[in-house]
């Protein structure tokens, strides 16, 4: 029995360590010298999470170079400090899923109670690797007019991305999702999405599979070309997602989206039609699309949670039903 365990353990171990994920983070990297370009080793870089509160901190190598990995997409601030120069912080900007933000820095001379403060005022461009795309923010997903709520219109905002079926993206019901998008050329079917680092495609014909709420996304990033080592599946574009964290403080929202018949105009038809006795009904839409966030912290600058609800609505001729998804994330 003993055996039989042991062999059931290894073999659970070794399933683990060929499950490879794909990068929903971001990362820091830079160098810190003293004024004269010299490396300062040993100095102490602290990213911190400035909607959160959370801090990672490491140390310079020999060279001065310091690198954070592993870090959730958010706005952040760098804080350096080394004894006999006087403190620096970086700051505050924000850091994309995927990204490789690179900072260097020069310490000044001087004691600790002196500080100096660089604003990156700027956008941080991607100088650590080829990958070419765009990045949708949780405002652009929530604002921008999205007929039926549906992520895959933002598709198309990113250069060389066209959609040949633009009505399928205007659908809510689950056997619509397939209203994705061809980029550079390539079908719709070799594009790859996941949420939160998981795969959500659809397993037939590699469509999308699930439809998230938009409220509910912190960030959409589309690779349209060059994309790195951990993406695969997918010749086309990558449409990674990655849900909204909880903060330190307390918010959230309420939306409800109504469309009905009574408030829809004319049809095309009818207005072009000279014999009012051969005017057609207006054509029939009834749908209603409410829901809601709320997060916060459940342990200050450790542990914090949001929760996400929306309503999926099937449109027919003159009823509307429901179904509510609810995606904890921690």
């Amino acid at each position: 029995m003993r055996a039989r365990f042991a062999y059931s353990f290894f073999a659970l171990l070794l399933a683990c360590s060929v499950a490879f994920g794909q990068t929903i983070t971001g990362s820091l990297t830079g160098t810190v010298s003293d004024p004269s370009g010299a490396a300062v080793a040993g100095a102490t870089v602290t990213a911190i999470n400035v909607d959160t509160g959370v801090q990672t901190p490491t140390t310079t190598n020999a060279a001065g170079v310091y690198t954070l990995r592993f870090l959730q997409p958010g706005h952040y601030k760098l804080s350096f400090t080394s004894s006999g120069f006087s403190s620096a912080t970086a700051g505050p900007f924000t850091l994309e899923v995927g990204q490789e933000a690179k900072f260097d820095v020069k310490l000044n001379l001087g004691s600790v109670s002196e500080n100096v403060v660089v604003t990156a005022a700027a956008p941080i461009l991607n100088a650590e690797n080829p990958t070419t795309g765009d990045t949708i923010t949780a405002a652009q997903a929530t604002e921008l007019p999205l007929q039926a709520r549906n992520f895959s219109s933002l598709t198309t905002l990113v250069a060389g991305a066209i959609s040949v079926n633009p009505m399928a993206q205007n659908s809510i019901a689950r056997s619509a999702y397939n209203g994705g998008f061809n980029i550079n050329g390539n079908r719709e079917q070799s594009n790859n999405y996941t949420l939160d680092g998981m795969d959500i495609n659809e397993a037939i014909d590699n469509y999308i599979g699930y439809s998230p709420n938009v409220d509910a996304l912190g960030e959409i990033h589309i690779i349209s070309g060059n994309a790195t080592a951990e993406y695969g599946n997918a010749n086309g574009g990558q449409v990674v997602m990655t849900t909204k964290s909880g903060t330190n403080q307390f918010h959230g929202n309420a939306f409800w989206f109504i469309e009905n018949t009574n408030l829809n105009a004319n049809s095309w038809t009818n207005k072009n039609t000279p014999n009012p006795a051969d005017f057609g009904a207006v054509p029939t839409l009834n749908r209603g699309i409410f829901g809601g966030t709320f997060g916060g912290p459940i342990f200050h600058d450790r542990l914090f949670d949001n929760l996400f609800a929306q309503d999926d609505p099937r449109v027919h001729a003159d009823e509307v039903a429901f179904k509510v998804d609810e995606l904890p994330v921690c």
